[in-house]
């Protein structure tokens, strides 16, 4: 195999590249150096893999080998499996695809922390104005947490699966102030206030 590599101008790096397995392991191969493998399982693959790479035959790689390897038959093979079979590009990507995941799952639950120990905040989305003339009431539109319970006046509104609420505000003459407070599925309560006039 090494004379074949060779003839054809391959390094034992683009081999690698090409196989996907370690240099060290081709190295061996072609070197008949059974003991740095686990098994003889795994010399097979590796020869097969690196026999079809190197445009030999399989089976012909295999039958050298076997030859071979009975006149070598206590042969000691390495009983730790090798750390990693990656290659240091392929050990990148698995470690950054990692990395990524972890993060995910760091953020995640970090962002469900903090909504359970969060009190619920709350946006007013309409009206977009704070005076008014010539109108009986408002209605006010605000966003929260879905789970939450919010309260105007005693009344008791649930948002719904947006957490959108509506409230149908009557105005007087003068200053209005509007006081909501909501209740969020953890406990935790916010208040706000709003203030519109009527001339």
């Amino acid at each position: 195999m090494q004379k074949t590599r060779m003839e054809q101008k391959l390094t034992l790096i683009q081999a690698e590249k090409k196989t996907r397995v370690r240099r060290r392991y081709l190295s061996a191969i072609e070197n008949e150096d059974w003991k740095l493998f686990t098994s003889q399982v795994y010399i097979a693959g590796v020869i097969r893999s690196y026999a079809s790479f190197l445009g030999l035959d399989p089976e012909k790689a295999m039958a050298y080998f076997r030859r071979d390897y009975e006149k070598k038959e206590h042969t000691t093979f390495n009983k730790k499996l090798p750390r990693l079979q990656f290659l240091p590009e392929t050990q990148k990507l698995v470690i950054g695809a990692f990395s990524v995941i972890i993060l995910f799952f760091v953020f995640y639950f970090g962002y469900q922390i903090n909504l359970y120990v969060s009190p619920p905040k709350i946006t007013i989305i309409a009206p977009d104005k704070h005076a008014f003339r010539n109108v009986e009431k408002i209605t006010i539109v605000g966003q929260t947490q879905s789970e939450s319970v919010v309260t105007i006046f005693g009344e008791e509104l649930f948002p719904n699966e947006f957490g959108i609420f509506e409230y149908d505000y009557p105005l007087q003459k003068g200053t209005n102030t509007l006081e909501i407070h909501i209740k969020g599925a953890n406990g935790k309560v916010t208040s706000h206030t709003e203030q519109y006039s009527l001339e």
